[in-house]
């Protein structure tokens, strides 16, 4: 019991350190991908915590499997949320397409109404 505690301890920091250390071609990219790390850590360790809550732990490993797997899945989702682009954008004079990513807000006009936006052309100057 000791020794699977302790293993799982290990890997979750492993998996913790090795999020900074991702290397991506493009900043949105290493963007998701460092936001799932952090979400694998982050489930590893609730699933852990929900392993030991229970009356037998040694019964309930895969607490932590189902916990890492939401947590890569919610933090690769907030890394494309947080990285969204436009259809097309402008960079040093070549144009980038990529699939848009819609933003949703409260509308201007009604409170109690929920906005879509998306950014078809995004440019720097």
């Amino acid at each position: 019991m000791i020794k699977r505690l302790g293993m799982t301890i290990a890997i979750v920091a492993a998996v913790g350190l090795a999020a900074p250390q991702a290397k991506a071609v493009d900043i949105e990219v290493q963007t998701v991908f460092e936001d799932a790390m952090y979400g694998a850590a982050i489930g590893a360790a609730i699933g852990l915590g929900a392993m030991l809550l229970t009356d037998k732990p040694s019964d309930n490993w895969d607490y932590i499997v189902k916990g890492t797997g939401v947590g890569i899945l919610g933090g690769a989702a907030y890394g494309m949320y947080v990285s969204s682009r436009a259809m097309a954008q402008i960079e040093d004079g070549k144009v980038k397409v990529a699939v848009p990513t819609p933003k949703f807000r409260r509308a201007p006009s009604n409170p109690d109404a929920l906005a879509m936006q998306v950014d078809l052309i995004s440019s720097r100057f």
